[in-house]
């Protein structure tokens, strides 16, 4: 009888551990899987009404490698280094700026070369403004780039843009190339200021406003496919903005545009069913980065302007909250929304706070409504989110409300899980009494 009664109260005991441990299975998901960011497979290059699909010139080599800017301070005497590009020259042309995708080991770049090396060319000027990059980017090439008076060359990077200006002499290229961040979907804008439209245009104030001898660049050119020998197309204006992005020329077009506090984002015709992916500032701290937002339910064109602020005249936070970050986005009409942001772990760690204790939250002008917000990655030095929101107005992340700390220790998120297993220990304990006495009896 004793054997029976152990095996009927071990049933019980295994009825109890299958319910909880189901429970525990929903309450322990933290980190929800998504394919959002899906390496993308289409890209298009975009001026004004004109769209056409392209390819990255692909190579086994990092866009450092395949650039192959030299100076006296990369080779020693003896080679080839007059300050341009080397690993393109079967690309370049006199007095044309190329603009491409390039795909090596170190993944997508983007990629720009003015003039001809050992050219037909008599120097020239040139200004670009990139915005809309992704946090990661940074200018992994810059032609030029060495310590001296005659580099005049400027490259900045800004929160959502990059800049440069060049000017190089005769028989020489400028440009660079962007790394970061571009194997994700996303969407840039370049604003290009060649010749006389440029910053370093008899600009008086340089080491030696000489140094070129009035060259232009004439044509600007798109390539795709092959890195040996791509198609090359001209675009149609040397003054109108360049969009190059993933996807198709059926999508909605997304350009970027800066602002004095930020940057816009403006889409172009989008139906409902669209989903824009919008690259947004970074935040008002390091602490917490907004890494895209994806709009959709969008009626009509939509310029949606980003910056990072905390609203004047308005709680920072929900009462007894700190803010870890916050962003403001202003927009023409209602928008819905998911919005992805990150979490340092250093920054979770010093202030106590489990990462799905984390939560965004928005208002558009009344109080604080904590998002559902949900974890989906960790890579250690940092946590993951996604929140859906009804308004982009004014965007706070902070610790949640939903789950009050107790004497026991933070009640559970989850909805439900505390009376789930109260219950099942319950009935549990029921069915191990009841077993017990029906063995003796």
């Amino acid at each position: 009888m004793i054997g029976r009664e152990r095996r009927l109260a071990a049933v019980a005991a295994v009825i109890a551990l299958v319910v909880l441990g189901s429970v525990g299975g929903v309450a322990g998901q933290v980190i929800a899987q998504s394919d959002e960011n899906a390496t993308p497979d289409a890209y298009v290059v975009e001026q004004g009404d004109a769209c056409q699909q392209i390819e990255p010139l692909s190579t086994a080599e990092s866009v450092d490698s395949f650039y192959d800017y030299r100076n006296h301070e990369t080779h020693p005497e003896g080679v080839d280094r007059l300050y341009s590009s080397y690993g393109t020259t079967h690309l370049q042309e006199n007095n044309a700026s190329l603009l491409f995708l390039h795909e090596g080991t170190d993944g997508i770049s983007l990629v720009m070369v003015h003039d001809r090396v050992d050219g037909n060319t008599t120097g020239g000027v040139a200004s670009f403004d990139v915005i809309g990059l992704p946090h990661e980017a940074k200018w992994e090439v810059k032609n030029d780039d060495y310590d001296g008076p005659t580099n005049m060359d400027e490259f900045d990077r800004g929160d959502g843009w990059a800049s440069a200006d060049w000017i190089w002499i005769e028989s020489r290229t400028g440009g660079g190339a962007i790394q970061g961040g571009l194997n994700d979907p996303f969407a840039v804008t370049v604003h290009p200021a060649f010749n006389e439209d440029a910053e370093y245009y008899e600009d008086d104030d340089l080491y030696d406003p000489d140094w070129y001898d009035g060259g232009e660049i004439e044509e600007w050119h798109v390539l795709s496919g092959d890195a040996t020998s791509p198609v090359r197309s001209e675009l149609g204006s040397l003054s109108e903005p360049v969009t190059i992005r993933t996807g198709t020329c059926d999508e909605p077009t997304v350009t970027y545009g800066l602002t004095d506090d930020g940057i816009a984002a403006t889409v172009e015709a989008p139906s409902p069913d669209d989903v824009a992916r919008l690259q947004p500032t970074n935040g008002t701290t390091d602490d917490v980065r907004f890494e895209h937002v994806d709009v959709t339910d969008l009626e009509g064109t939509e310029t949606v302007t980003f910056e990072n602020d905390q609203p004047d005249g308005f709680p920072a936070a929900p009462d007894d909250r700190e803010s870890l970050g916050s962003l403001a986005a202003a927009t023409t009409q209602p928008v819905t929304a998911t919005v992805s942001f990150s979490v340092d772990a250093a920054t979770l760690e010093d202030a106590g706070l489990e990462p799905e204790r984390v939560a965004l939250y928005e208002s558009d002008g009344g109080e604080w409504e904590e998002s559902e917000t949900t974890l989906t990655d960790e890579t250690g030095a940092a946590y993951y989110f996604t929140a859906e929101v009804s308004s982009l107005e004014r965007l706070t992340v902070a610790e949640s409300e939903e789950a009050e700390a107790t004497s026991e220790g933070d009640v559970s998120s989850v909805p439900g899980f505390g009376f789930v297993v109260t219950l099942s220990v319950f009935l549990a304990l029921a069915l191990t009494a009841a077993w017990t006495a029906r063995a003796r009896s």
